[in-house]
Order: structure tokens, then C-alpha cells, then sequence
């Protein structure tokens, strides 16, 4: 237990309250903390009329990201899962082996891909549009201010599917049959068993999984930055709390918003936000647990 609390209180308090200290003192990230400015960065981050605005920016881009990535996660993964509920159990794990592939790429991997994929003209989506005579739909999904930040949730999402595949399909395979066998009695077909008894049946494990991407989302940040810079182009409608953080603590608002402290404080308030839902999303699961 001893080594569990070390470790626990090396890796994640000790960051956490040196994060606190941090953001309490203008501070490039290096040298001495000697200029405390105590609430400052908080303000300036919530109220200042020129850097609040792309916090909440941020902000609204984060549970935009979410929203997309939860909505499919659901959809896409209950179905997947209950495909998989109804094959063998050998071709349940070799699908379930190929739906984690993806989940163990790197990002790096993932973004070329799929920018493979999406390059405008030559790219392997847009040759498919063009050879279907479906050339109005062939837009230019990770340069369109509109369309980059749902193109890259959607990456994201699909990245990582298997993992919430596999918690919904445990979570389906453990249904009592006599659940089952009573709504095959009351001629309840597949979809009407799926939507009226298996989904209420795991609103635990949707929550779980609902919490996880909710973090997820609020921590996204690679495939942002690999596919669209620092900037968050095209014109900062890719911009989430994560670019902001780095351009706020290692520079791109210039020399007056380049602080280390004003970051850590950025990054603190993020953590507020989910820490607040995560609360009410546990607490949400629990009740239903019961």
C-alpha cells in the first residue's frame, strides 16, 4: 500500500500542487517564481476581452468534440458490440481483435493515414467520390474551417472504438439469458431486445464510457496538433483547450501572453470542468449500478 501512495503522491500530487503554485506567479517556465500576481491568470483567462473569448472558444470546441465522438461511440459502438453478441465466440474475438487495431496505432500513424486518405484531388476518399460521380461531396475535410474539427473527431472516434466495443460487449454478454428468453417470448425482435432490455441493461457501462470520452475529448491534443499545427487551422477552428495551453505557455500570442503560469492556470481551469462532470457522471453510473 505504502509504494502505492509514493508513487500516487510523486506522479499525480506533487504535479498537481506545483500546477497551483505555478499558476499563482507570472512565470515563463523557467528560472525562480518571483513575480506572484495571485488570482490574475484566472481572471485574465475568464474575463480579459481579448484571450477570455478563446478560452470559451476553446471551451465550446472541446464539447463540440465530445458531443461527435460520444454520439458515434454509442451508436456505432453498441451496434458493433451487439453484432459481435450475436456470432460464435471464435468470430467474436478475431473481429474483436481487428476493431482494437486501430486503438493501437499512434497518433502520428493515424494522422498520416488518414490524411493519405483525405488529400484533396489525389486522395483515396476523393478518387472513390469522383469514381461514384459524387464529386459535390468531396470537400476539403481537414482544410474547412467547418469541417476539420468534426473530421478529426471523427478520426478520433474511429481510432478509438475497440476499447468501448469490448466494455459493451462484456457488458451484454453478462445480460441474464432469462431476460432474453422473456422478451423472445413477448416476440420482441432484435433491435426491439437491443433498444427496450440490452441498452437499459448496460446504462452503467454507457455512462463509464461516456465519462472516459468526455475526458478524452478534454484532453485531445496530438492529432490536433500533428494534422493542423499549433495554430489549430485553418483560422483556430480546430483551437481546444490542449493548443491553447501550448500556445500560451510556449509561445504564439506573442511576448505579453507567453507565460508558463497563465498556461498551468488555463490548464487548471480545463481540469475544473472535468472533474465537475466526471463527478456527475460517476455519480450518475453508481445510482444506476444500484
Amino acid at each position: 500500500m505504502l509504494p502505492c501512495l509514493l508513487l500516487f503522491a510523486v506522479f499525480v500530487v506533487y504535479p498537481l500542487v506545483s500546477g497551483v503554485r505555478y499558476s499563482f506567479y507570472n512565470w515563463n517556465g523557467t528560472g525562480p517564481l518571483i513575480d506572484f500576481v495571485g488570482l490574475r491568470n484566472y481572471t485574465y483567462t475568464l474575463f480579459d476581452s481579448q484571450f477570455a473569448p478563446q478560452f470559451w472558444h476553446a471551451v465550446e470546441h472541446n464539447l463540440y468534440f465530445f458531443a461527435i465522438s460520444m454520439v458515434l461511440t454509442l451508436v456505432i459502438g453498441i451496434g458493433l458490440a451487439y453484432l459481435l453478441l450475436l456470432q460464435n465466440e471464435r468470430a467474436s474475438r478475431r473481429y474483436s481483435v481487428i476493431l482494437m487495431l486501430p486503438f493501437t496505432l499512434p497518433p502520428v500513424a493515424i494522422a498520416y493515414v488518414w490524411t493519405v486518405y483525405l488529400e484533396p484531388n489525389t486522395g483515396v476518399l476523393y478518387s472513390a467520390l469522383n469514381t461514384l460521380h459524387l464529386d459535390a461531396l468531396a470537400a476539403p475535410f481537414l482544410g474547412s474551417t467547418t469541417l476539420a474539427l468534426p473530421t478529426i473527431a471523427v478520426i478520433t472516434a474511429w481510432a478509438g472504438m475497440g476499447f468501448p466495443v469490448l466494455l459493451f460487449l462484456a457488458s451484454l454478454t453478462d445480460i441474464p439469458q432469462d431476460m432474453l428468453d422473456a422478451a423472445a417470448l413477448d416476440g420482441a425482435g432484435r433491435l426491439r431486445t437491443l433498444w427496450s432490455v440490452l441498452i437499459p441493461a448496460i446504462r452503467p457501462t454507457i455512462l463509464m464510457v461516456t465519462t472516459m470520452n468526455f475526458i478524452g475529448a478534454f484532453g485531445t491534443f496530438d492529432l490536433i496538433y500533428i494534422l493542423e499545427g499549433t495554430q489549430a487551422g485553418p483560422d483556430y477552428s480546430t483551437d481546444v483547450l490542449g493548443t491553447l495551453f501550448y500556445r500560451t505557455g510556449f509561445g504564439g500570442f506573442g511576448s505579453t501572453a507567453q507565460s508558463m503560469g497563465l498556461a498551468t492556470a488555463l490548464a487548471l481551469l480545463g481540469f475544473v470542468i472535468v472533474v465537475a462532470v466526471s463527478a456527475v457522471l460517476l455519480r450518475l453510473q453508481k445510482r444506476f449500478a444500484d
